[in-house]
């Protein structure tokens, strides 16, 4: 729960959240889509709009997490139409019934199946609106290569080909400032990043989780959750919280450990809620 809690946080309070909200909230009061630049009076739609767009970001914060941390979805073109169809299904019928409570003229109020329309077009908006304020999504790759432009260059990418491994330290390492390459304590996935957690810090590499745990290869550790990797040297204390096992880092932080991974951590022998040798 606590990581679902996380992920919801993230979602919910990245900058472009706010914009989307207010976008859509004075275009809603301006052009009175579904039916209510008619049937409702110009108050009201000050009133109406900002509530609806308001919740639905809520609940597509929550589909967001749902579709992208726990069903592995985060490229737009397999992200936005799933997200779109769980908003049309899960919004569709409270926005119905709410645009019909208020409004004065019933006759302009749609119906139900152009309201799931709306809602699907505009959950599509907003998923590519989202993607276009991030300079690394996979949309803006699409266009750029349809205009025949070159490609974007990956953020933080200094390095182009694999790194190399350095005499005793894995190559990941090689992707970090010197500053921060020093014993690596764990590795997580953050929407299209992977964060590098060493005891100075942490640093985001846009990358394959995948790749970034090839390239922790010579360093003895274990994936222990879809989107976690720990090193075994950091691991401090496996506990159990509300029925979840969590591994205490050595930086005090908590990881997950998800069902599929646990047989692998209940073979370290770690003690519950005792240090680690």
């Amino acid at each position: 729960m606590t990581s679902f809690v996380q992920a919801y946080q993230r979602a919910l309070f990245q900058p472009v959240v706010p914009v989307i909200w207010g976008v859509m909230s004075i275009f809603g009061i301006v052009a009175g889509p579904f039916g209510t630049l008619q049937s409702i009076s110009l108050g009201m739609r000050c009133l109406y709009w900002p509530v609806i767009i308001g919740f639905g970001v809520l609940v597509g914060a929550v589909l967001r997490v749902l579709v992208q941390d726990y069903m592995g979805l985060r490229r737009y073109t397999a992200e936005a139409p799933l997200l779109a169809l769980f908003s049309a299904l899960l919004l569709t019928p409270p926005f119905w019934w709410l645009t019909d409570l208020v409004a004065s003229d019933r006759a302009a109020a749609p119906e139900l199946s152009e309201m799931a329309l709306y809602v699907f077009v505009a959950s599509m908006a907003v998923s590519t609106l989202r993607h276009a304020f991030n300079p690394n999504s996979d949309l803006l790759r699409m266009w750029t290569e349809e205009e025949g432009g070159a490609a974007l260059p990956d953020l933080e990418a200094e390095v182009v080909a694999p790194p190399t491994a350095d005499e005793g330290g894995p190559r990941l390492a090689a992707r970090l400032p010197e500053a921060d390459c020093g014993q690596i304590i764990r590795l997580q996935v953050r929407d299209h990043y992977v964060e590098v957690i060493t005891p100075t810090g942490r640093r985001s590499l846009l990358m394959r989780f995948a790749d970034a745990v090839a390239e922790m290869e010579g360093v003895e550790g274990l994936q222990v959750h879809r989107s976690h990797w720990v090193a075994r040297a950091a691991i401090r204390a496996r506990v159990r919280r509300r029925g979840k096992v969590l591994l205490v880092m050595c930086d005090g932080s908590e990881v997950p450990v998800s069902r599929t991974y646990l047989p692998q951590v209940e073979a370290l022998e770690l003690p519950p809620g005792e240090r680690a040798a």
